[in-house]
């Protein structure tokens, strides 16, 4: 008997869908890079991921393989979006592994509360630089200029 994952609840995609179109937009927009959803990064031998969102800026896009249509590195930033499954793995482990792979910055967006958390890595770890509730504005340290109501996204 094959045993699938439950696939995601509605509302982690909407935000998905919404904050990556989003995000994509302001990139294509100044010509910063590119942004993917659920596209597989390579972070170190023999650890990957598919994280939810992931930007490349214009000077790392050496790091994305046409071919094999993933990444291989530390993408500029990663977005995972919670689901019930994937908390303590987001929060505790992959936290963690994308530090030690050397990803500079980590959302993590709660998509039931409306909540982004934004860290940036620091000798020390991940600092915490910002975090969001709904109907309060994200600016992102990424990405000046840039805001973010995900409640008005929605």
């Amino acid at each position: 008997e094959m045993i699938l994952m439950e696939p995601p609840h509605s509302r982690h995609q909407e935000v998905l869908l919404e904050l990556g179109h989003f995000v994509s937009d302001h990139v294509k927009r100044h010509q910063l890079g590119k942004v993917w959803c659920e596209i597989g990064v390579e972070l170190m031998e023999r650890l990957g991921y598919g994280p939810d969102i992931v930007y490349l800026s214009a000077e790392h896009l050496d790091r994305h393989d046409v071919e094999k249509g993933r990444i291989t590195g530390a993408p500029d930033l990663v977005v995972e979006i919670l689901s019930r499954h994937s908390r303590g793995r987001d929060s505790v482990r992959k936290f963690k592994n994308y530090f030690a792979a050397g990803v500079p910055w980590y959302w993590i967006v709660d998509p039931m509360e409306l909540i982004i958390e934004e860290y940036r890595a620091a000798v020390e770890g991940y600092l915490r630089t910002a975090s969001v509730n709904a109907r309060e504005i994200f600016r992102p340290g990424l990405f000046p200029g840039l805001e973010i109501n995900l409640e008005e996204l929605l």
